[in-house]
């Protein structure tokens, strides 16, 4: 995939900057898992396409923790060295960029918060480190309880655990930060030895308290976001899951699973309902696993778990449904944890820049410490996403505000018209409980040169023609419209053969789109015809609409006024007029030279005399020599 991120601009109310984030073609690389070998001090990888293994082909710091994907990148927490290892798996890391922390800070877990920043615990300093990844610089720490361990974030929150250090393991806690601001917003008091936390479906967090490793067993600690005074985070139950648990994962049906390194031969897995907060699987009839059972992964490619065994050096593939191993896999020197990198196209059908982004009225900067990467790729991936439950995540959205405007282009290739839909534009519109679509309406406009736009016309009554009005489907087949959802557009409708410029306008009055509902969330733009860019020229295009087009009017029905929207393929004389059901002229709206291009003009309802005229069906008719096109419109009074 070309994930270029590049933002040519980007206009902020009245200020304009300018920031490049380069020009890079990336070779084709398949679906692979990558498994840090933690005694061995090396990276392995399993081809998920072809089962092909590599060991130990690249050789990382000491004592490595934690290794991650992020945008097309590995990054390998080394605790020992104290450093973050950049890894460019197209190249298996042959040249590795080192990012260096704080000495004898051990840091443990790291997460993005933003498309360059990232935080890093730190498990001796109890601190968090706020990395900026581009320029590997420390931004700041921020101090927090002590051993602080894992890292959750949720939307614009980063929830750490502080273990309390060994060996009283007190305080237990987790501090909550704002990670636009940077800057500790709460501390919660958990059960002893919180260490890593996951996110259940319905929203709260179980964080896994692996006890004191003697008299005081594991447990799960749940947390509501909203439970608290002011809506703010409280405990709200405890599951008591036993052993000594040593990693969390929930899957999105709402399973939980905690890992448990064992005894010799055998490590144990145990399950329970993250909705339920009840145990299925615990100590007393685990699930056998790999020895020294230590991370989980979840695959929401296949719905399935990898489970990393430092003890036998393997990693196995564990299916969600039958709670049983469907394959070991040999690695290194003990097998800690993994990362999956999704395949790296040269070519592919997502935007590839954003033009420009001007914010509307009151907007919230949702999703900016994420943009522009946010806006440029597949659509949100996570397999819980389903029509009645959206994305809301900063890191896949970007909210336009109130009438704010995005323009996205496709370098590598273009949008063409071909059979059916063309492209297709996700946003998190989504059903609610009330069985109403939530929708966050935009209108959609799309260019070959970036000068010369074409609209599609929309209708404001059945809200067609908008993006932002039909939920995700199945976000794991974007390029398929008959299963994808989101808002699918033809070029046909505008007498265009291919093209490379979107833009996305909020619709702007809410009261259009319903009372509730808010502003554009932009998630992902695909091509679902494309072709190289090679076939096309955008300075002088060869393929330009080649008749004349009237299209359907919107509002329609309509009360005060309608705009009507047409098509003149050259400089010519037209006649645009208004006929009652009779056939009877009603209005000439236009008759005279009119320039080449996409065109409108709005009708408020009245006669040739100017006077009101009555309910009922009307047409709209567009002449052009010998050519007519009608249209049906209704006037409700």
């Amino acid at each position: 995939m070309i994930r270029q991120r590049i933002f040519t601009s980007i206009l902020l109310f009245v200020g304009l900057a300018l920031v490049s984030l380069g020009n890079i073609t990336f070779a084709d690389e398949p679906r692979t898992l990558y498994i840090i070998n933690g005694l061995g001090r090396t990276l392995s990888k399993l081809n998920l396409e072809t089962e092909v293994i590599v060991n130990d082909f690249l050789t990382i710091g000491q004592w490595p923790n934690q290794i991650l994907s992020f945008n097309d990148m590995l990054y390998v927490v080394n605790s020992g060295t104290n450093d973050i290892m950049i890894i460019d798996p197209r190249d298996d890391g042959q040249e590795p960029v080192i990012i260096s922390l704080a000495q004898g800070s051990n840091p443990y877990y790291m997460a993005f918060v933003g498309a360059n920043k990232a935080y890093v615990t730190n498990l001796i300093a109890n601190s968090v480190s706020v990395v900026d990844v581009e320029n590997r610089t420390i931004l700041k720490d921020i101090p927090v309880g002590i051993g602080p361990q894992g890292i959750l974030i949720v939307e614009n929150q980063a929830f750490i655990t502080n273990t309390g250090g060994y060996p009283h393991y007190s305080p237990s806690t987790v501090s909550i930060i704002d990670v636009l601001q940077d800057t500790i917003i709460q501390n919660l008091e958990v059960l002893t030895n919180p260490q890593n936390l996951a996110l259940a479906p319905d929203g709260r967090i179980h964080v896994m308290c692996t006890g004191n490793y003697d008299d005081i067993p594991g447990r799960i600690v749940v947390i509501d976001r909203w439970a608290g005074p002011d809506w703010t985070p409280a405990v709200v139950d405890t599951i008591e899951i036993g052993g000594m648990p040593g990693d969390i994962m929930i899957t999105p049906s709402g399973k939980g699973y905690c890992t448990s390194f064992g005894a010799e031969p055998h490590g144990h897995l145990y399950v329970y309902d993250a909705y339920a907060d009840t145990v299925i699987r615990g100590v007393d009839n685990p699930i056998q696993v790999g020895y020294g059972a230590m991370r989980l992964l979840y695959d929401g490619q296949e719905d399935a778990l990898w489970i990393s065994n430092f003890g036998d050096d393997t990693v196995q593939k564990f299916d969600v449904d039958a709670d049983t191993v469907l394959a070991t896999y040999n690695f290194g020197e003990g097998a800690q944890d993994m990362a999956i990198v999704e395949p790296i196209m040269s070519s592919d059908p997502w935007a590839d820049e954003v033009v420009s982004f001007t914010p509307g009225e009151n907007w919230s900067e949702f999703g900016y410490n994420y943009f522009p990467n946010n806006v440029l790729g597949p659509p949100d991936p996570d397999p819980s996403i389903n029509p009645n439950s959206p994305s809301c995540k900063p890191e896949e959205l970007l909210s336009l505000g109130h009438g704010g405007e995005i323009i996205l282009r496709f370098i590598d290739n273009a949008i063409v018209d071909g059979h059916g839909v063309d492209f297709t534009v996700f946003e998190n519109a989504f059903i609610s409980i009330f069985g109403t679509v939530f929708m966050e309406a935009g209108i959609v406009s799309v260019s070959q040169n970036g000068q010369n736009w074409y609209q599609f016309p929309y209708d404001t009554t059945d809200m067609s023609g908008l993006a932002g009005v039909t939920p995700t489907d199945d976000n794991l087949n974007p390029t398929d419209p008959t299963v994808s959802g989101g808002d699918h557009f033809d070029l046909a409708d505008l007498g265009l053969e291919w093209a490379t410029y979107v833009r996305i306008t909020d619709l702007g009055d809410i009261y259009q789109e319903g009372l509730y509902n808010g502003d554009f969330d932009l998630d992902a733009i695909v091509a679902v015809n494309s072709s190289s860019t090679t076939l096309v020229n955008e300075e002088d295009p060869m393929v330009q609409p080649v008749a004349f087009k009237l299209w359907q009017n919107y509002p329609n029905p309509f009360n005060a006024e309608t705009i009507i929207q047409y098509f003149v393929p050259s400089r010519e004389s037209i006649k645009l007029t208004v006929f009652n059901l009779l056939g009877q002229k009603v209005r000439t709206l236009i008759d005279g030279i009119r320039n080449a291009g996409q065109q409108h003009i709005k009708w408020d309802g009245t006669d040739y005399t100017g006077r009101p005229v009555s309910s009922g069906i009307y047409f709209c008719s567009l002449k052009i020599g010998e050519l007519t096109e009608t249209r049906k419109m209704i006037l409700i009074r």
